[in-house]
């Protein structure tokens, strides 16, 4: 199979109908509380008192991808790929392990991390906050306290200082919009407290979920000013998660239409006069009630329980283009699909959209795959897969490419996507259907699981249209 399927790739070479600009760049990434072993932040707290789905059942679940000692296995993977731009990022805990006071040696060690990454031909993209807050941090009610505004100030510059000769691009926040709402809102990511009343926003009273944008906000401005005063020239940006929110139930409507303003806009509202270019993450559509998450029953679900929505995130593209007019850095875009069945497609569907995209005159700087390696995925432990390259974790987690490693290797080898191509990967997803694949998501769309779902894998035709031809 691999060996037709590589046949297969190097037929790109031969029609290269979707060529990407000569300054687009494609790039892997990885979170540093998801890939490095040893740490002792939040959500290790948790994992330790049996709290996370698909955790303890897993082997080897604390060495995570050993990144922290071992870090040369994934760049070479990433290497090998031959992409442009590694993201990665910093623990603040490891950095900073009691209020006020810096690990040297761990900044030391992630100088090194970065440095490797720069010997190997590729670019930095450092990301200071990726949904993990010191454990003193949490106890002091973490972002909704007035003092998480110093306490990041005091971490992210000196982190800046030491950091910023190897690193190309800064992104302050991951998803803080995520964060924020699985942990003041829900209530099942590590947290101090949480609540529904946390997504109210009146004049007389605003929730958990507000206070700590706005205080995450006013950070991200702070450290913006403050690292263009050390050097002009540093980019500086956020990896903002999107989603196209869709009705899907009881007051269905509202509840979408309250997600695009306060999930999708309401952060980048805050901070849009302090970016250099907007960090873009997009998984897919979101199918809303009153009651959450729903399940649609047209729609095509990842392992991971996220809907696959190309042509949303053309519109995405638009539309945070015409509200911002910032260039834009796909900074996440990837599937959870341990059978690699349909993540052919779903690769190749939305690099043609963001192709079409820049045709249009959409300023995209890059694409960045989530991710590299399959790692711990937060609240559901280890059951979904995101990774292009598979991990043995019995096996003293040796890695194992997937075919769809191999045919993100000939894009970017060809700096292009064919007709070839995007038609070979989704009859990889057509022959697939009707075979067995995983589900992490139990029934209600909402809860992890210990064990994966076994569904038969359906056809939905996600294939992104052509646009006219002026």
């Amino acid at each position: 199979m691999k060996i037709l399927f590589l046949f297969l790739l190097s037929l790109n070479s031969l029609a290269k109908d979707y060529v990407f600009p000569q300054n687009f760049e494609f790039g892997v990434s990885n979170a540093a509380v998801q890939v490095e072993e040893n740490s002792f932040e939040i959500w290790n707290k948790m994992a330790r008192k049996g709290e996370i789905k698909a955790y303890d059942n897993a082997y080897f679940p604390h060495d995570k991808l050993r990144f922290w000692s071992e870090p040369e296995i994934e760049i070479r993977y990433a290497k090998e790929l031959g992409v442009q731009v590694f993201r990665m990022g910093v623990d603040w805990q490891r950095i900073v392990p009691v209020k006020g006071r810096v690990n040297e040696e761990a900044l030391r060690r992630y100088l090194e991390i970065c440095q490797l990454i720069k010997d190997a031909g590729m670019k930095v993209m450092l990301t200071l906050f990726h949904h993990s807050e010191p454990v003193w941090l949490m106890d002091q009610n973490g972002w909704v306290s007035k003092e998480s505004l110093d306490d990041f100030k005091f971490f992210s510059e000196k982190t800046f200082d030491k950091l910023n000769p190897v690193v190309d691009y800064w992104l302050t926040f991951n998803e803080s919009n995520v964060y924020l709402m699985f942990t003041r809102i829900v209530g099942n990511w590590p947290s101090p407290q949480s609540s529904p009343l946390a997504a109210l926003n009146l004049p007389f009273y605003k929730g958990d979920y507000f206070v700590g944008l706005e205080n995450m906000a006013k950070a991200h401005n702070t450290f913006f000013n403050y690292a263009k005063k050390m050097k002009a020239d540093v980019n500086i940006g956020i990896a903002h998660n999107t989603a196209n929110y869709k009705s899907g139930g009881f007051l269905g409507d509202f509840v979408a239409n309250w997600s695009w303003e306060n999930f999708n806009y309401y952060f980048p509202d805050l901070v849009k006069d302090h970016l250099d270019f907007m960090g873009f993450n997009y998984y897919g559509s979101e199918y809303v009630s009153l009651f959450g998450l729903h399940f649609d029953d047209e729609a095509l679900y990842n392992d991971a329980g996220r809907a696959i929505d190309p042509e949303g995130l053309g519109l995405m593209l638009e539309r945070f283009y015409d509200r911002y007019k910032k260039s834009i850095f796909i900074t996440e875009n990837g599937t959870a699909d341990e059978m690699d069945f349909f993540r052919p497609a779903y690769l190749t569907q939305h690099l043609k959209v963001i192709h079409q995209k820049i045709k249009k005159g959409i300023p995209i700087l890059g694409y960045i795959q989530w991710s590299l390696t399959d790692n711990f995925e937060w609240a559901d432990g280890y059951c979904p897969k995101f990774g292009l390259v598979a991990v043995d974790r019995k096996n003293n987690l040796k890695r194992l490419p997937r075919d769809s490693y191999y045919l993100y290797q000939s894009i970017i080898k060809n700096h292009a996507l064919s007709e070839n191509v995007l038609n070979d990967s989704w009859n990889i997803y057509k022959s697939s259907v009707g075979k067995i694949r995983n589900q992490c998501r139990a029934e209600n769309a909402k809860d992890g699981l210990d064990h994966a779902r076994k569904l038969k894998l359906k056809f939905v035709d996600f294939r992104v249209k052509d646009e006219a031809k002026n």
